[in-house]
């Protein structure tokens, strides 16, 4: 194999032995390489190529469903490595927000292309009518402008989004918290293949990977990190998920916006509290978006 293999394949058997953002195992990659970080983490010395984890990452790597991208290739969304800066809680419930060590991705289009442009918009999972309304309004102005639309692949606000990007003719790309063989919801499955289709599919977790609360939580930093800005619709005051994305964003020094909404809807409270923050921009259409993103 050659070197930049052996680091490939170290990086892929790191995915399955740590967790998602880990920053004392980025700092390890970054100054000693995947390989030794591996070794170490193991302690298994010049066996390395020999365990478990090292046979799961060759057999991901063969998998024709999926392709695999780390730092240096061509392809890999240089604004990942922004997370490294970020020295201070974030918001994404464990601190744990360093760069990914790799990326899993399917589907057709060219991701460097897709993410030239490209704006988050997320929110709460048990949209309303005016959640889907405004998602809509705001994906359809941002798409026709030539921004990909990048979202969760969840029910409610990430599914309109993903929904209007498409109906609106335009790419859309789906950020998935567990492995690509793993899609979550199950029921957006059909979304799903439509968006591969056109779209793409990325994970930072490799294949054979279930979804678990922090990975969900874990997710929302690389929503925030691979886009322009990020758009929250709606959320309650206690939702997790989207509220990790616009503080990852506020971090990073990237637009984040917020969609007010009723003052008696539960489902804009999470909103209402964010645009307390002067950091958050309070947003009501395609024009206040793209008036930021630019």
């Amino acid at each position: 194999m050659a070197p930049d293999d052996h680091e490939r394949l170290a990086r892929i058997a790191l995915t399955y032995l740590t967790a998602s953002g880990d920053q004392h195992i980025h700092q390890q990659v970054t100054t000693d390489g995947a390989v030794a970080t591996y070794q170490q983490t193991i302690q298994v010395g010049h066996g390395w190529q020999r365990t478990a984890h090292v046979r799961r990452a060759r057999i991901a790597l063969r998998a024709d469903t999926c392709r695999s991208i780390i730092p240096g290739d061509p392809d890999w969304p240089t604004t990942l490595d922004r997370l490294a800066d970020l020295t201070a809680h974030t918001g994404t419930g464990d601190g744990r927000h360093a760069p990914p060590l790799a990326l899993w991705v399917t589907g057709t289009a060219d991701l460097s292309t897709l993410l030239h442009r490209a704006v988050t918009i997320t929110g709460s999972r048990a949209a309303t009518a005016y959640g889907h309304h405004v998602t809509t309004d705001i994906t359809t102005g941002c798409a026709q402008d030539g921004w990909t639309v990048v979202a969760g692949g969840n029910f409610g606000i990430d599914a309109a989004a993903h929904r209007a990007a498409l109906a609106a003719d335009t790419p859309t790309i789906v950020i998935v918290p567990g492995g690509l063989d793993r899609l979550h919801p199950a029921a957006h499955h059909p979304l799903f293949d439509r968006i591969s289709t056109r779209g793409l599919l990325i994970s930072e977790a490799p294949p054979g990977t279930e979804v678990t609360r922090r990975r969900f939580i874990a997710r929302q930093r690389l929503l925030a990190a691979v886009t322009a800005g990020t758009v929250l619709v709606e959320a309650a005051a206690r939702t997790t998920y989207p509220f990790a994305a616009i503080a990852a964003a506020v971090a990073l020094g990237r637009p984040a916006m917020a969609v007010p909404g009723p003052v008696t809807s539960a489902q804009s409270t999470g909103c209402h509290l964010m645009l307390r923050d002067p950091r958050v921009h309070l947003v009501t259409n395609a024009t206040d978006v793209l008036t930021h993103l630019r």
